[in-house]
């Protein structure tokens, strides 16, 4: 039987209620932020000047960045440069300076196109210039203000040939907002030696170039093939150490075999000669014993000797007797019968 349809109806004046509808399934986003004008500027990543002024600039930038990216290499928040572009007013990219070498704490190293001191948050901590003939002038002079001004807590001019500048190494750390240059010593090998207290090592410097001594570890920060060679020493040293107590070792357990085996042999020794002490003194009491029983047979030889003696004596004694009797007798008158 068909289902009726009910239709309900509206009372006078009153409004008809309006079905549900879902809500839509896409709602257009609103419309982005408009890009800040400084955002659209674009920041090169190279500036047409060359990294270095020689092969030996560039081989001693090379390995004071690869030396103190290799040392740095465990904490993940230290960011290691070298002759980056570093930006340090947004949307002015005008302004601008490529350190030879710089380091900045709590930056995560990675690869960057260029340094933006507003993106990172900071600028570098230290920066290092290498003293060359074309930048001399404007590592001691344009630069040194950039840095000053960018906020740069220490700035280090190096020169290990001592060409174009009045030491071969010199550090200034910013102290109220002036750089100050810090204390240096010069060791009798002619090293230049300068504490850096932002990096916590001591720099020195020698007509070789830069190094970075750990006073914690007594040891020179490593260039990644100075470790590996270093390992490699060791690796076979500790070999050879191993071959030698090895061979110590085993001759020490040859000469304990020995040892054993002469004790042993001295054991024997000394057991066969308490056997042959033994046997000899045992031959001895054998031979005591037959004396001795060769004395007593020999008394009794005396004794029976002596005996026999005796009666032979008391036999000759009896004989005598009667041939003496028989003799008296023969001399006396006879008794007539």
């Amino acid at each position: 039987m068909p289902v009726k349809k009910v239709q309900q109806s509206v009372p006078t004046g009153a409004v008809a209620p309006q079905p549900v509808r879902p809500p839509p399934l896409w709602v257009p986003p609103h419309p982005a932020p408009p890009v800040p004008a400084e955002d659209l500027v674009e920041y090169p990543s190279e500036d047409g000047i060359p990294m270095a002024a020689s092969l030996k600039h560039a081989r001693r930038m090379m390995a004071g960045f690869r030396t103190l990216e290799h040392g740095f290499r465990g904490p993940p928040d230290v960011f290691v440069g070298i002759d980056l572009l570093v930006y340090y007013e947004r949307g002015n990219n005008g302004e601008s300076v490529a350190p030879d070498v710089f380091v900045s704490f709590g930056v995560p190293q990675r690869d960057l196109p260029s340094y933006k001191v507003w993106e990172e948050g900071k600028p570098p901590d230290v920066v290092w210039e290498f003293g060359s003939r074309s930048t001399v002038k404007g590592d001691a002079g344009e630069k040194k203000e950039k840095y000053r001004r960018m906020g740069v807590r220490e700035y280090w001019l190096v020169d290990p040939d001592g060409e174009y500048h009045r030491r071969r190494l010199h550090g200034f750390a910013l102290v109220n907002g002036d750089y100050v240059e810090l204390p240096w010593e010069e060791r009798p090998d002619g090293t230049l030696a300068v504490w850096s207290p932002a990096l916590q090592l001591e720099q020195r410097c020698t007509e070789e170039g830069l190094r970075f001594w750990d006073r914690n570890t007594g040891k020179y920060l490593e260039l990644p093939e100075e470790e590996r060679e270093r390992l490699q020493m060791e690796a076979q040293r500790a070999h050879k150490e191993a071959e030698s107590r090895a061979d110590r070792e085993a001759q020490a357990r040859k000469q304990e075999a020995q040892a054993r085996k002469q004790a042993e042999s001295r054991a024997d020794r000394e057991a066969q000669a308490r056997k042959q002490e033994a046997q000899a003194r045992k031959q001895a009491e054998s031979r005591a014993d037959r004396e001795a029983q060769a004395r007593r047979e020999a008394d009794q030889a005396r004794r029976e000797a002596d005996q026999a003696r005796e009666v032979e004596i008391r036999k000759r004694k009896a004989l005598e007797a009667r041939v003496a009797e028989l003799e008296s007798g023969a001399r006396s008158p006879r008794n007539p019968e």
